[in-house]
């Protein structure tokens, strides 16, 4: 699981921008230790790399690709914002902080003369990229009551964000408590952890006719969708997957309703992917399925790998509750104009964690307690929780032989059984969770 750490010495060097020596919080000092804040970007399992401003979910891993952290000091007394910094390019001025380039670093020193004062104080910091979210971030001075909220662009889909925070006390002779004080750098840390969820399908020999109708493209359609994420409620306590696992809805505003499950009922698409796409000219050895022995197979992706004769569809997604007494997830089969030809509801796999599991819904209040629920998980009816990835088929990092299935680390589903489709959760994020699909 990837995560950012900023530390109160990182704090101090973004401070030294404002040049705010006369300003509430800050304090005039030219002696004594230097306050730092370092952000580190850690991730988990993989070297985060990316080809273009965003990273796309192609598989478990976990990547990060996010441009700008934005830093928001604020006093614990008055919640009255003290600074408020952003930090541009990223990717292009952090290091990595380890030979295998599992993670990224920035330091910053504040100058001795705009340490921050004796007090208590909580700093909170997103990472994101310019034009994925509209952000509700204060301007210094603003006392605050609501936590930072980031809304998706009108038909935009989600993309990745970051966030955490982190209390801390200055002393009266501006040391930052709990730390070393014979150090001549001080800091405090602060965990940034994924706020969306992430949803794919990886499927082989999918039907290419239902009947006479030929199957043009295939879906995942959700019971909810929602555009808005709160910054809050935290799990700063977790540093390993599966241990001290949240299962918290961080978003809200549904999105518009845009498709329909079989039964007619309203949904949402979570992804999609055109047969054509990956099978240009169709079926084309007539055997009534798309798979690996269609020889006309290709890769729409400019990056990742994939088994011959698969089809890959994902998206990074707002949290949302499940709706009581209804399945979340179907999975369709579609025709060219769009109608549903077949559907499997999908299902968590009974052995999945998560199932009797009561979730939390986010506070947008400051500092404000999550929500229960009030109804537990089913394996039917199950939200999609912040910084979980819920799959169908299994694509951890890609496959290294493009010919040859391998089980448990990438292994599509497949569909010309009509048997179950599992969802699962992945280790590099939050937790690991197994779907299936009925018949």
């Amino acid at each position: 699981m990837k995560k950012y750490f900023i530390s109160g010495a990182m704090l101090a060097g973004l401070m030294s921008l404002a040049a705010c020596s006369n300003d509430e919080g800050v304090v005039a000092d030219n002696n004594g230790a230097e306050q730092q804040f370092t952000i580190t970007l850690a991730s988990s399992g993989d070297r985060a790399t990316r080809a273009a401003a965003d990273r796309t979910l192609e598989s478990e891993a976990a990547g990060q690709s996010i441009e700008k952290v934005t830093l928001v000091v604020r006093s614990q007394d008055d919640n009255k914002v003290v600074y408020i910094h952003t930090l541009d390019n990223w990717n292009d001025t952090a290091t990595d902080y380890d030979t295998n380039g599992h993670g990224k670093k920035l330091t910053f020193t504040i100058p001795k003369a705009d340490k921050l004062g004796a007090g208590s104080y909580v700093v909170t910091a997103v990472g994101y990229n310019e034009g994925n979210y509209t952000l509700s971030l204060p301007n210094k001075g603003d006392v605050v009551d609501k936590n930072i909220t980031a809304t998706t662009p009108t038909g935009a889909e989600a993309k990745e964000v970051f966030a955490g925070e982190q209390k801390f006390n200055v002393t009266a002779d501006k040391k930052i408590e709990g730390t070393d004080a014979s150090k001549a750098i001080q800091s405090v840390d602060v965990a940034l952890h994924r706020q969306v969820a992430g949803a794919y399908g990886y499927f082989t020999s999918i039907p290419a006719k239902i009947g006479e109708t030929e199957v043009v493209s295939i879906r995942m359609v959700s019971r909810s969708k929602n555009t808005v994420l709160t910054f809050g409620s935290f799990n700063s306590s977790f540093t390993t997957t599966d241990a001290n696992v949240m299962y918290m809805v961080n978003g809200s505003v549904p999105a518009t309703k845009t498709a329909k499950f079989l039964n007619g009922e309203e949904a949402n698409v979570l992804f999609s992917a055109k047969i054509a796409d990956w099978f240009p000219g169709g079926d084309e050895n007539n055997d009534g399925v798309y798979d690996k022995k269609d020889t006309n197979w290709t890769t729409p992706y400019t990056t990742g790998s994939y088994l011959k004769g698969s089809v890959f569809a994902s998206n990074f997604i707002v949290p949302f509750s499940a709706t009581q007494g209804k399945s979340t997830l179907e999975l369709q089969l579609l025709d060219a104009t769009g109608n549903v030809l077949y559907a499997w509801p999908v299902k968590l796999d009974a052995s999945n964690d998560q199932i009797s599991k009561t979730g939390e819904t986010a506070s947008a209040d400051l500092f404000g307690a999550g929500t229960a629920m009030g109804f537990a998980e089913t394996a039917d009816v199950f939200s999609l929780f912040r910084n979980h990835i819920y799959s169908i088929g299994i694509h951890k990092q890609g496959t290294t032989n493009p010919d040859k299935t391998d089980p448990g680390t990438d292994e599509p589903t497949d569909l010309s059984k009509i048997q179950n489709v599992v969802i699962r959760v992945n280790d590099n994020w939050e937790a690991l969770h197994h779907m299936s699909i009925d018949e």
